[in-house]
């Protein structure tokens, strides 16, 4: 044991517990993470002048709180120069002109140019909606607005809402949905709407970080220094009277630790294993918490020339084994002299990173630089790096019903407070507001404790 007591203990290295760090880095905290690096699924390696992306790429500019973050700390984010939405179907490229057009240009029988109007009409109206949803009210609580958007369409599928599509329309909506974690037959309306909504509108969170996402957590470490301890696995969060408990593992053996206060950052269903004292009804809601599987491959190119997704950042591949391409190299594509080389990153999500994480990472590799020159033959010969990455709890998804989970997971728990992207929606932004909003909670509870003392 320990013998300082903590002012806080966040359990959790990632975003919302190195925001939640951060924000209380003046006091006597310490963050205790798994992991041998900072940072959870935003995670990156440096090529220079490239960089190759695993995990969360994408960025909001100033006035966001993932933004102005990233100004606070002197790190430079470009907006993506690429458009978001491309698609390659059936041996055709759909890297010019308006999605609207796709239902006529698409190798589609009648029946699929028909139904896939019809779904892009219902996307769009249903994306809409949520942009009208997302506006702020007028003395709505951030709270509030989570409780709201979590109930938003909430009652039906995905799948549900669209209706019945031919086959060939609905391997190219999963394989555009893949992204979120859920196959639309799983997913909830409303959270889908809301990932088309921030393609589609001003919401869209279209930068990137210079030199690769990993530079954010890194940057927060580092003013954190000697504050977070790697390869520590907590085991138990015990509340009592006098403080918080925690009780952990690393390669000396069993630790424990004191603390006023503990902010918990990890995944829901983490959170609901080690904290002992939750109740009956917050503990069902983390463990009800459902869990995409993302398979990522970075790829590092030695291109010599302009290639076919020169003009795009994010192009869709029905039916091949990785279902999105990225092109992380769209930032520094300024309209200049062309460098050489480049930085993909191949994704696959849902059900079908679950069947490809049961083959070798050598197999995953192969099957990825095989479609990848099948539907781009341009990149038979510029291929010089692949890396797989596995993310098992890769994002948290909305399915029907879990709206009514929101005040369960919400409530306060004394001096225990949840962060984390499940909490709403899983993006950086979400993990950081809610790990800015943990530290605010903490020291709302300690300006109570001693105004209760005072009395």
């Amino acid at each position: 044991m320990e013998s300082e007591l903590y002012d806080t203990v966040i359990v959790g290295g990632g975003l919302a517990g190195l925001a939640a760090a951060y924000s209380l880095r003046g006091r006597r905290i310490l963050v205790l993470e798994k992991g041998d690096r900072p940072g959870g699924r935003v995670y990156s390696v440096a090529r220079p002048p490239f960089w190759l992306n695993f995990g969360a790429h994408m960025f909001g500019g100033p006035g966001t709180r993932i933004g102005d973050l990233v100004q606070e700390l002197n790190l430079e984010t470009r907006p993506i120069n690429g458009a978001l939405f491309g698609l390659a179907f059936g041996g055709k490229r759909m890297l010019s002109g308006r999605p609207e057009a796709y239902p006529f240009r698409l190798p589609l029988c009648l029946t699929g140019r028909l139904d896939f109007a019809r779904m892009g009409l219902k996307l769009r109206r249903g994306s809409n909606q949520v942009v009208r949803a997302m506006e702020p009210r007028a003395g709505e609580s951030s709270q509030a607005t989570r409780a709201r958007m979590a109930s938003f369409s909430n009652n039906q599928t995905l799948s549900s809402f669209i209706g019945k599509l031919h086959p060939d329309v609905s391997s190219i909506l999963t394989a555009i949905t893949e992204r979120t974690g859920g196959d639309p037959s799983e997913m909830a309306a409303g959270y889908a709407l809301r990932s088309f909504a921030n393609v589609w509108s001003n919401h869209s969170p279209g930068r990137n970080l210079v030199g690769g996402s990993a530079l954010l957590p890194s940057a927060i470490a580092e003013k954190l220094g000697q504050r977070i301890r790697y390869g520590t696995t907590v085991s138990g969060i015990t509340q009592s009277p006098s403080g918080v408990t925690i009780d952990a593992n690393d390669a000396s053996g069993r630790l424990r630790f004191q603390a006023k206060n503990c902010i918990v950052a990890t995944p829901a269903f983490v959170a609901a294993e080690i904290i002992n004292t939750l109740p009956a009804d917050t503990r069902a809601a983390l463990k009800s918490i459902r869990y995409g599987a993302f398979l990522t491959a970075a790829v590092l190119t030695d291109e010599k020339q302009s290639m076919p997704w020169e003009r795009h950042y994010a192009i869709s591949t029905p039916g091949r084994s990785f279902s999105t391409l990225f092109n992380q190299a769209t930032t520094l594509r300024n309209g200049l002299a062309r460098m050489r080389g480049g930085s993909l990153m191949l994704f696959r999500g849902a059900r079908g990173a679950v069947e490809l994480m049961q083959l070798r990472d050598a197999e995953i590799t192969d099957r990825f630089r095989d479609d990848l020159i099948s539907e781009f033959p341009e990149a038979s010969d510029c291929i010089r790096e692949i890396i797989i990455q596995r993310w098992e709890a890769g994002a948290p998804y909305s399915w029907p019903g879990r709206g009514r989970l929101q005040g369960a997971l919400t409530k306060p728990l004394g001096n225990v407070t949840l962060a984390g992207d499940y909490l709403e929606f899983p993006n950086m932004e979400v993990a950081i507001q809610t790990g800015f909003e943990a530290a605010d909670a903490v020291t709302r509870h300690q300006l109570a404790e001693k105004v209760s003392e005072r009395g």
